[in-house]
């Protein structure tokens, strides 16, 4: 044998070469899983669209609506508080706590507040722990309700309750 050894060198290179190609082969079809319409963008993308227009057309009240309840393991949370930051401009915050559903929402969270004046105030949450919305001189009774979609598809109404503002 004129080079002893060799053989083995060269099974060792194609056999780490075949895993190579394996992993490979694995690790590109492993991204390719769980996609039913070939990639695209399911068409309740758009639906926030329509979303949109009907909150100015219904009528403003002072009145709490029913609430929806979230899913098993989906469920959100949010913190509303009264007088903060400052309690001589008598503001409203609300913020985003997170909870089991956070990685499940849409790109936005939508808030609406209905002030004691009658005035409506529509602002977005994004759906990262902390982000918050300031209403100032919301002095007195405001509705607040929350609403979140799900990329799951489905938009619940997870809060409508009155916030007294001193």
């Amino acid at each position: 044998m004129k080079y002893p050894g060799v053989y083995g060198w060269i099974m060792k290179t194609r056999l780490l070469s075949a895993l190579i190609v394996l992993l490979l082969a694995f690790a590109f079809s492993a991204a390719c899983t769980g996609s039913e319409n070939g990639g695209v963008p399911p068409t309740t993308e758009t639906s926030p669209t329509t979303a949109l227009p009907a909150a100015p057309t219904t009528p403003a009240s002072l009145t709490p609506g029913p609430t929806q309840t979230m899913p098993p393991g989906k469920e959100v949370a949010f913190q509303i508080t009264a007088g903060y930051p400052s309690r001589f401009t008598h503001d409203l915050t609300i913020t985003f706590s997170g909870g089991k559903g956070q990685d499940l929402l849409k790109k936005n969270i939508d808030v609406r507040v209905t002030k004691s004046t009658g005035e409506v105030i529509t602002e977005t949450l994004q759906p990262v722990i902390g982000d918050a919305v300031t209403i100032t001189e919301a002095k007195g009774e405001n509705r607040v309700e929350i609403t979140v979609s799900l990329v799951t598809g489905g938009t619940y109404k997870v809060i409508d309750e009155i916030v007294e503002v001193p």
